[in-house]
């Protein structure tokens, strides 16, 4: 389903999933999307493998940790969380060297915490990872110390995505 881009968020200059000045750092977009998903989109190198030509299990459960945790950001872009809780499923090899997308969403939220679901898919629709995870949600000066995130905006002609998979979030039952 194509999706089209209401905005695109700020990347951190240092942060190993979007970073800018980081050298191991995926350097990926997150992108706020019609229907209240946000899309990830990064290319994965030899630095974020673990077996030849397979992205780590780590950096795909960190993939999809980033990628939830920002979707509470559509409706409050001052909201803040930090993960209680990641389950990640691994249904596929994560390959390297091609430009795959992340799609999460919010799908349940309380005063306190907040739930979200998201997935990992390549060009052609193979779901490739899943997860859900939990965030209590706290101030940025109860998560880091100050409040400069070192966040860079970087601009893009990014209109729209091909997403195959949302069918996944009807699946989801709470």
């Amino acid at each position: 389903m194509k999706l089209k881009v209401l905005k695109k968020q700020n990347n951190s200059a240092d942060c190993i999933i979007c970073g800018t000045k980081n050298d191991a750092s995926l350097n990926a977009g997150f992108y706020e999307v019609e229907g209240e998903y946000i899309v990830t989109k990064f290319v994965p190198r030899y630095q974020h493998q673990s077996y030849p030509n397979r992205m780590h299990g780590g950096m795909i459960s960190a993939v999809l940790d980033e990628t939830i945790g920002r979707a509470i950001m559509i409706k409050d872009p001052n909201q803040w969380g930090v993960t209680s809780e990641l389950i990640v499923k691994f249904r596929k090899p994560v390959p390297l060297n091609q430009t795959l997308y992340c799609v999460g969403k919010v799908i349940k939220e309380g005063t306190r915490t907040f739930v979200g679901s998201g997935f990992i898919e390549d060009q052609n629709g193979t779901l490739l990872a899943h997860g859900e995870a939990t965030y209590v949600k706290l101030p940025l000066d109860k998560i880091t110390e100050g409040d400069n995130l070192g966040w860079v905006n970087i601009k893009d002609n990014q209109i729209e995505f091909d997403i195959k998979n949302l069918n996944f979030f009807e699946n989801i039952k709470y």
